[in-house]
């Protein structure tokens, strides 16, 4: 069985252009700092209801943390939303 000699790959070409800058991420403001912290602030306090109404109204745990993480996210994000459009982030 004859196997042919490997080839080598041919130089890629180099380019004389600079690479892309980039340019570093703002600084935030501490406008956003305080929404973002309003947010969370809100979210933790619906999330914490959540889970104290439906432990009272029987639920099992389980259940409770699941209501209580969703209704975290659900809150945060609308929270987020209503900042967003009134152009606090």
């Amino acid at each position: 069985m004859n196997t042919p000699a490997p080839t080598t790959p041919p130089n890629p070409p180099t380019s004389a252009a600079e690479p892309p800058t980039v340019c570093p991420p703002e600084e935030p403001t501490p406008m956003k700092k305080m929404a973002i912290l309003v947010s969370l602030s809100l979210a933790t306090a619906a999330a914490v209801i959540a889970l104290f109404l439906t432990r009272h109204y029987g639920a099992e745990p389980l259940i409770s943390l699941g209501s209580a993480g969703v209704t975290f996210i659900g809150t945060y994000n609308l929270a987020q939303n209503i900042l967003e459009k009134l152009g606090y982030l």
